[in-house]
């Protein structure tokens, strides 16, 4: 599981199970868009084109994990936000430290239950993060257990940025 330490550090939403990844899936995953993306989308919405630099830099500069956290919008547009849109947060299921090279190993839970893995290895220079880009794999190698099943997807832009976002909070 999580240490006690780690789990200090983030928002709940991060540590515990998905209450309903069905009605999840079916919301617009709004951290996929890229800023123009939003722009369009929500100038559609009937929002005016700023508010999507605002969401913008409160989903991927403040990495803010809820509408609820975005303090400078209405509570009304929150609300709203959150009936049309989901915020995808990875639930953080383990994380091993490498008693070796202190390389860090998470695991982390999709909103669709799959589990996937993301690797921080320090480096003289600084940091690499190594994500994963699909659930599964169907390069069949013996060693390795990502092939096991099979490639069953490939990840939405959200839930790879969200490795990086998770593992950012976890490290400072």
């Amino acid at each position: 599981g999580v240490s006690p330490t780690i789990a200090r550090t983030l928002p709940l939403r991060r540590l515990f199970p998905f209450s309903n990844a069905e009605s999840i899936m079916k919301k617009i995953d709004i951290k996929s868009f890229t800023l123009e993306e939003l722009t369009h989308e929500l100038k559609e919405q009937g929002l005016a084109g700023f508010r999507a630099r605002q969401i913008y830099q409160w989903i991927h500069e403040k990495l803010a994990d809820s509408f609820d956290d975005m303090t400078n919008l209405s509570k009304e547009l929150r609300k709203t936000l959150s009936e049309t849109y989901e915020l995808i947060t990875l639930q953080i299921v383990d994380v091993r430290i490498s008693e070796v090279d202190q390389t860090r190993k998470y695991l982390f839970q999709l909103p669709d239950g799959h589990v996937i893995e993301s690797v921080l290895m320090k480096y003289q220079y600084g940091y690499s993060i190594c994500i994963s880009s699909q659930v599964g794999c169907r390069m069949g190698c013996r060693f390795c257990a990502s092939t096991l099943e099979g490639l069953e997807r490939n990840l939405r832009p959200s839930e790879m940025l969200d490795q990086i976002y998770a593992i950012s909070l976890l490290t400072g």
